[in-house]
């Protein structure tokens, strides 16, 4: 069986970048070895995560101080990809490239991450619904963890998008706001399956980092307010860490880490002793890796990590900016993991069962 999948994979990003390679190590793991991501790098992506960080900071050109390292870590993520991912061999910026030469696939598997969202950033890509596919050519379709993200509504795109979705074998999605436009607004069935990032372990591939010091690691895609980077600098102090920031430059870190691969990142989450996350795939990580974090939610992303986090009764991670002192013991009660991690390993065998199944057969 040849499985192609379609995702966000040609990324700056690290939760993106590991939930491509998740799934695919995943599915190769099961015994299916003919995989490969669908090499499909739409203009508004390539964009969105290797143009625009290396662009000015504002109209006026002011001079973007991580320009150098931004550049080191879009090269090193670029490594990363073609080291790990194979990937179809023609690469196609168009749908009418995916229509010429994407034909040959027995089953093709959209999802995961947000490829579903429909925002003034992203639109609404029907290719990631697979509506590129001929008919005529026998393969099957499926999602797998595949999100709306926040879209509340499919609007103007209702129809077309369960119409499309029709023509799904089954449907997997990612959290409980995409269940329910499937439901409720495309009255299709669905089921709610975890991120793949959940599905296998990093043991092979971590590079751990070479600092003697325990830390606290900062890993945050919009930035921190002056409240937020007081409580992450009291947790610290509290608990007698070093500050450490992945991905981008905080000012309040004793050490910045920029241009690291997703290797080094899973590394530098492994060995924190404490993790401060506004974004799902950090919270994810912490979780995996048993830490002790806090989650700062922001209004972007409190749809997708607020729901993971209820899922395994962790909602007392968010910060609560109304609840915070200094003085306050806030959020430094340590998780007992005796009782998260049977979940996590639950929902994930109960994942894998729903993904595996609907790989083998036509009625999955």
């Amino acid at each position: 069986m040849k499985i192609g999948i379609l995702t966000y994979h040609c990324t700056t990003n690290y939760g993106a970048a590991l939930q491509a390679y998740a799934l695919l190590t995943a599915i190769k793991q099961q015994g299916w070895k003919d995989v490969e991501i669908i090499n499909y790098q739409p203009y508004s992506m390539l964009k969105n995560y290797f143009i625009r960080p290396l662009q000015p900071i504002n109209k006026k050109l002011q001079i973007n101080t991580q320009l150098f390292v931004n550049l080191r870590k879009c090269l090193n993520m670029r490594k990363f990809l073609l080291d790990n991912l194979p990937l179809s061999k023609n690469r196609a910026y168009t749908k009418s490239s995916l229509k010429k030469h994407y034909q040959n696939y027995d089953l093709v598997i959209c999802g995961s991450d947000q490829i579903w969202r429909i925002d003034a950033t992203y639109g609404f890509k029907s290719a990631f619904f697979l509506d590129f596919i001929n008919t005529n050519t026998g393969c099957r379709k499926m999602s797998y963890a595949a999100s709306f993200s926040d879209t509340d509504s499919l609007k103007q795109h209702q129809q077309s998008i369960a119409q499309l979705l029709k023509s799904f074998d089954k449907i997997l999605v990612r959290d409980s706001n995409s269940l329910r436009l499937v439901q409720e607004e495309c009255s299709l069935p669905a089921v709610k399956v975890v991120d793949p990032t959940f599905l296998i372990d990093y043991d092979a591939i971590a590079v751990l980092p070479k600092v003697t010091k325990e830390y606290l690691l900062m890993y945050n895609q919009q930035g921190f307010t002056t409240l937020e980077e007081d409580f992450i600098k009291t947790i610290a102090t509290k608990r007698g860490l070093i500050i450490i920031s992945i991905g981008q430059i905080n000012k309040i870190a004793s050490i910045n880490i920029v241009e690291a691969d997703p290797k080094k990142w899973i590394g530098y989450f492994n060995k924190a002793a404490y993790i401060v996350t506004n974004t799902y795939h950090g919270t994810i990580f912490s979780m995996l890796f048993k830490k002790q974090f806090t989650v700062i939610l922001n209004e972007n992303k409190s749809n997708k990590t607020g729901d993971l986090l209820k899922d395994y009764d962790l909602e007392e991670r968010i910060f609560s900016p109304q609840s915070y002192t200094q003085d306050s013991e806030y959020n430094l009660i340590d998780i007992d993991y005796s009782q998260v991690e049977p979940k996590i390993k639950l929902a994930a065998a109960n994942s894998k069962n729903c993904l595996f199944k609907a790989i083998e057969s036509k009625v999955a």
